[in-house]
């Protein structure tokens, strides 16, 4: 297993994890379990009453969804190395809202709930913290919510290939190549519109397709189009 201090390095700085003071979060990651994972490997399942772990990732990338009472998968994120994954359950002990694999072949860690919210709760500046971050992340939902209400078609799918870009990345590759019922899944489209746009946006050459894989060509282009909607 990695040392805490290795742990520590990979984490991302707006994770629960991060709001924590510096002694409770390696007392915390003293206790995890390292896991491998599979690609397409579950690691959470919407609906269990399991939610005494939260998973960091060390390496790969999780996939995060859910079924809507229609029964439509929305997939709500992808998390990569140094994110926190499922502290919501971990947090209230309710069911899990989501369900968790693995996008690709993936490293992670599991945290103990009962360690993380003692560490939580050890001192004022780790409460502070874990406060603060949650109220971030309210903030940034609601503008998640405001924005997909708000943009057509084209806009929601610029914003969900900006989210997916790889940043070690030169060439604008996306992330685990998601598939085009995937990618509809996470802007909010059907499929056949996914299509329709990436087509249209080859032809213009603003991305480029090799198979599954996708690369953003012209990422100004996408980046105004996500900011400024139909607009830009």
């Amino acid at each position: 297993m990695n040392t805490p201090d290795e742990l520590i390095a990979r984490l991302q700085p707006d994770t629960l994890l991060g709001a924590l003071a510096p002694d409770q979060l390696q007392s915390l990651l003293r206790d995890a379990n390292r896991r491998e994972l599979r690609s397409g490997e579950t690691i959470i399942s919407q609906g269990d009453n399991n939610g005494d772990f939260a998973v960091v990732v060390l390496a790969g990338g999780l996939k995060i969804t859910m079924v809507s009472a229609s029964g439509r998968e929305i997939i709500l994120n992808y998390s990569g190395p140094g994110e926190l994954v499922g502290e919501i359950a971990m947090l209230d002990s309710g069911p899990r809202t989501a369900t968790v694999t693995a996008a690709v072949p993936s490293t992670v860690v599991l945290l103990p709930s009962h360690t993380f919210l003692a560490a939580a709760t050890a001192n004022a500046a780790s409460a502070a913290g874990v406060m603060r971050e949650l109220a971030r992340r309210v903030r940034q939902l609601n503008l998640v919510i405001e924005s997909d209400r708000t943009f057509s078609m084209a806009p929601r799918l610029a914003r969900a290939l900006e989210r997916l870009i790889d940043t070690d990345s030169a060439d604008g590759r996306l992330r685990y190549d998601p598939s085009q019922s995937d990618l509809g899944a996470f802007a909010g489209l059907a499929r056949e519109n996914v299509s329709r746009l990436l087509s249209d946006w080859e032809a213009q050459g603003i991305i480029a397709r090799t198979g599954r894989t996708l690369q953003v060509r012209d990422r100004a282009y996408l980046q105004a189009l996500a900011e400024f909607g139909d607009e830009a």
